[in-house]
């Protein structure tokens, strides 16, 4: 039962993560409580590991490091206008479970993700200024960075399970 632990809060990180990317693509924002969610689930499996026998350097204050780095460079996109708020704080959440092993990975996957998921929305924003006859322009489109951030998440999960169960 307790091999199951740390599989099962990956699992509901994924679940969460799925949640933001749905809210992202609908209205266009990560509600607070998605994030919050996440970092509630690292801080439970922070927890377990601790009482399982992991060093809390390594089961908290890395991964916290690793987070807080990841906000960081998040906050100077945010500054500059090219990522949300909500995104900034789900990308931070999510580098807290990936922690330093997986972090640089996790915000390479998100970038990459992100240029399909923003292409994505290009195409359909001038198909839909095409049948409506309407223009816009490039600042008025909103990329749901959610997704990438779920696509790289779930990757992250998936990783981590791999090396929880082996």
């Amino acid at each position: 039962m307790t091999e199951m632990v740390e599989p099962g809060i990956y699992s509901l990180v994924t679940a969460i993560l799925f949640w933001a990317a749905v809210t992202d693509l609908k209205d266009r924002r990560i509600p607070n409580a998605q994030p919050l969610g996440i970092a509630c689930l690292f801080l439970a499996l922070a927890g377990w590991q601790i009482l399982t026998g992991l060093e809390p350097t390594t089961a908290l204050a890395w991964p916290l490091i690793s987070g807080f780095l990841v906000f960081s460079f998040c906050l100077v996109l945010f500054a500059l206008g090219l990522m949300g708020g909500g995104d900034v704080k789900l990308m931070a959440a999510v580098a807290l479970i990936a922690g330093p092993s997986l972090s640089a990975s996790f915000v390479l996957l998100v970038a990459i993700t992100g240029g399909f998921v923003a292409l994505g929305t290009l195409v359909h924003a001038i198909t839909q200024s095409t049948h409506e006859q309407s223009t816009f322009t490039l600042r008025t489109i909103k990329v749901p960075y959610g997704v990438a951030i779920m696509a790289a998440g779930w990757w992250v999960c998936f990783q981590k399970i791999a090396v929880s169960s082996a």
